[in-house]
């Protein structure tokens, strides 16, 4: 009996994990953010024009309540390491162009050739920060090995992602006394700074990003990392970002780095 009272209770913990972690929307780097929608013929008498006229308008409120999430830029690219391992940078930067509060779940990246052969995956890949206001941005990011190909088979990399109206807030931190510097070979590029915890409670888990921009603002590559120790409120404490490795020959074209942080919780 005890035996299949412990199964009940781990099929139950496992169906409300199964529950919590859907996304009701979905979204990709072939989308080009335009809302589709039918037209509907209004012919008839003037009761059911009226009536075929509330419904549409109820429809157009309730798509302009949903929350929505645009890829606005993505950067790539594959290189051979001093042991002939292939590798492959990707990063994006996700928009909220709706007018809801957006929590972004999880990434996949898929990395293709230039005919469209899958040449590896990336999933389980998560933003930062996770939720995002109407207007704001979030980075994501990721490099890998690429198994048994060279890096002039590499031709893109495409982006599946889920997202949802948030019903948290967003935990974004501040961050101060942000520095980029060219690395070494082994880290080509680190952005170092402090990061304030302007919440009311210490956060244990402090995410962040930095984006890398050209000049003229093109995406060039994204750094991720954590702090990992107890921030009182009101506290500050330091960071060094540095994975994943960013293609060398970006290096030179930085000239703004953009840095986001939030406190993570479950």
């Amino acid at each position: 009996m005890k035996k299949l009272g412990w199964m009940f209770a781990l099929l139950v913990l496992l169906m409300g994990l199964v529950a919590c972690g859907g996304d009701d929307f979905a979204g990709d780097s072939e989308a080009n953010g335009e809302t589709k929608s039918e037209e509907t013929a209004t012919n008839g008498d003037s009761e059911e024009g009226s009536s075929n006229e509330s419904s549409e308008k109820a429809e157009k409120e309730e798509k302009a309540a949903e929350p929505k999430l645009e890829l606005v830029q993505q950067a790539e690219g594959a290189w051979e390491d001093s042991i002939g391992e292939t590798w492959v940078h990707s990063s994006a930067v996700y928009e909220n162009t709706g007018d809801t509060p957006v929590s972004i779940g999880e990434t996949q990246m898929t990395f293709e050739s230039e005919s469209g052969e899958v040449l590896g995956t990336a999933p389980m890949i998560y933003a930062v920060p996770e939720v995002v206001q109407p207007g704001e941005t979030a980075f994501i990011s990721e490099s890998t090995i690429l198994e048994g190909v060279s890096a002039d088979q590499f031709a893109g990399t495409s982006f599946n992602f889920g997202f949802d109206q948030a019903d948290t807030e967003s935990n974004v931190l501040e961050v101060s006394g942000t520095k980029g510097t060219k690395g070494d070979e082994y880290t080509p590029y680190k952005v170092t700074g402090k990061v304030k915890n302007t919440t009311d409670a210490m956060q244990e888990d402090i995410r962040l990003a930095a984006g890398l921009f050209s000049s003229d603002g093109e995406l060039l590559g994204v750094l991720t990392g954590s702090v990992d120790v107890g921030v009182n409120p009101g506290s500050e404490a330091g960071f060094e970002l540095t994975y994943p490795e960013i293609p060398k020959e970006n290096v030179d074209k930085i000239k703004k780095v953009e840095v986001k942080a939030y406190a993570w919780t479950w």
